[in-house]
């Protein structure tokens, strides 16, 4: 995050100013006449003296001068860091990552004792310098030119120009921003420098990055010609009528609801399987509109260490390509009670919280479904007035539901006509089928028939023919095999039966 400039003179400025101009004679143990150095530094030879003690002499030049030598060879992408231990500076970058939105192509170290705080600067796609607070104290910058003050706040950025000065955190001393030394250093630089460059695997990554992209565009042709609709959903007609009230009809006749506080926030609970991401899609098709999907286990692992910085991006990308979905399946990993052991998860649900809340008081034609099998273990927070208030249970089908999903999933397989579909649909409402359930035995249904018919022997073969596939039906047989299957994998594990509640 960049902060722009405040007006104000920082208390103390001028003995500030005048502190540094006295530096030169208070510092005795540093190299003050640098055009000396510089005359002889071909004639200096490390040869035979240990890189420790090279290092001691060259850390002799001030670090304003080395820092300005490095700013002379410097290019977009790169970062400084300025600190007594490497490690400790890693680690302090890491933690203030968030404040570069660019790739990191080389690193430079500037090893420095006298300081005690940390810092880092960063050379932007705009070739300007940003400087990096890496402590967890502030730092006072001084305009050169106006002498107005500014405070950087721990881990954010700030542009900096030249004979800004910058006071060190743990030092009564600045540093001033130079874009040359007081003379040329370059013959110096692989002494007082430790550098690594990472433009090589910035090419890779960007490579496998922009190859997932058009990797994507035959899938997203597919998916625009396969979109799933409200027509095929079975067995949730209450349900889908509540959703077209709520949010379809809101989205597609702004209009009609200009006087109405429209709820932006919904849960979608009930047992597994049940179709809340097949009714949450359909329902984004039949808007039009930009749908968002997350995984709520996925993002607790994927995000830990993050900056909640991703969740204000994707409302930003959801503002932006409105009307908006955003669906987070599995919402109870993010959204679960707070108060336990889990302080960045806390964390990240209050930033969540935040953004719903600014949202719900908004215009913005953006909607938030969450759905969840555990609703009871929902932060109270999270799903009252304002926020995720609507709450929409999704049952298991009824018998006629159970009709229309087999109907739904069995519409384009080759089905014998002896097969009696009452009975079957009698049996998987007796075995409270969810969904998710009967689209899988339809499946194995027709595996079960492949096997018998011998179609996967001709595969293993070579010997398949166009008739084969012409002449095979699904038959009873097959459905009562994929039954007894599904049965008996229920039976064999640890899950509860499907509608199990408690």
């Amino acid at each position: 995050m960049r902060i722009n400039p405040i007006n104000g003179i920082m208390p103390g400025c001028q003995a500030i100013i005048n502190h540094k101009a006295d530096r030169q004679i208070q510092t005795s143990n540093r190299i003050t006449d640098l055009n000396a150095l510089n005359k002889n530094y071909n004639q200096l030879n490390f040869r035979g003296v240990s890189s420790k003690e090279s290092l001691d002499y060259v850390l002799k030049i001030p670090l304003e001068d080395r820092l300005a030598s490095m700013f002379e060879k410097v290019e977009k992408g790169d970062l400084i860091l300025v600190g007594e231990k490497l490690s400790n500076a890693k680690t302090k970058m890491l933690e203030s990552i968030s404040s570069i939105d660019e790739t990191i192509k080389r690193v430079f170290f500037l090893p420095e004792k006298k300081y005690k705080g940390y810092v880092g600067f960063f050379i932007n796609k705009d070739w300007d310098k940003e400087v990096i607070n890496l402590n967890n104290s502030e730092i006072k910058l001084i305009d050169a030119e106006t002498l107005k003050s500014d405070i950087l706040t721990p881990h954010d950025s700030y542009y900096v120009y030249e004979n800004d000065l910058m006071l060190i955190p743990g030092n009564y001393d600045t540093l001033q921003i130079k874009e040359k030394p007081k003379v040329d250093l370059s013959g110096f630089r692989k002494n007082f420098c430790k550098a690594v460059d990472f433009s090589s695997l910035e090419k890779a990554e960007v490579e496998k990055f922009n190859r997932k992209i058009v990797s994507q565009l035959s899938r997203e042709a597919k998916e625009v010609s396969n979109k799933v609709t409200f027509k095929d959903v079975g067995g949730q007609d209450a349900l889908i009528t509540e959703l077209k009230r709520s949010i379809l009809y809101p989205i597609k006749y702004p209009e009609m609801y200009d006087t109405f506080d429209v709820n932006k926030g919904f849960i979608l609970y009930g047992p597994a399987g049940t179709g809340k991401t097949h009714i949450a899609r359909a329902l984004a098709n039949e808007a039009d509109a930009n749908f968002i999907s997350l995984n709520g286990l996925e993002m607790e692992s994927k995000w830990v260490g993050e900056s909640e910085e991703n969740w204000r991006n994707l409302f930003d990308e959801a503002r932006q390509k409105q009307p908006s979905i955003m669906f987070i399946d599995e919402i109870d990993a993010i959204g679960k009670s707070r108060g336990g052991s889990d302080t960045y998860g806390d964390k990240v649900l209050n930033q969540m919280l935040t953004l719903i809340s600014d949202l719900d008081s908004s215009r913005d034609n953006i909607f938030i479904i969450g759905a969840t099998n555990n609703f009871k273990a929902l932060d109270k927070a999270l799903i009252r007035s304002g926020r995720l208030s609507k709450h929409l249970e999704v049952k298991l089908p009824d018998r006629d539901g159970v009709k229309q999903i087999f109907e739904i999933h069995s519409g384009k397989k080759p089905l014998d006509k002896k097969i009696d579909k009452e009975a079957l649909i009698d049996r998987l409402y007796d075995l409270k089928a969810s969904g998710a359930d009967i689209r899988y035995v339809i499946n194995e249904a027709h595996v079960m028939g492949y096997d018998r018919a011998g179609i996967h022997e001709k595969m293993e073969n070579g010997t398949i023919t166009a008739r084969d596939k012409h002449n095979f039906r699904i038959t009873q047989e097959d459905f009562d095999k994929a039954i007894d299957k599904f049965v008996e994998t229920r039976n064999g594990t640890d899950r509860k039966p499907i509608g199990f509640k408690g």
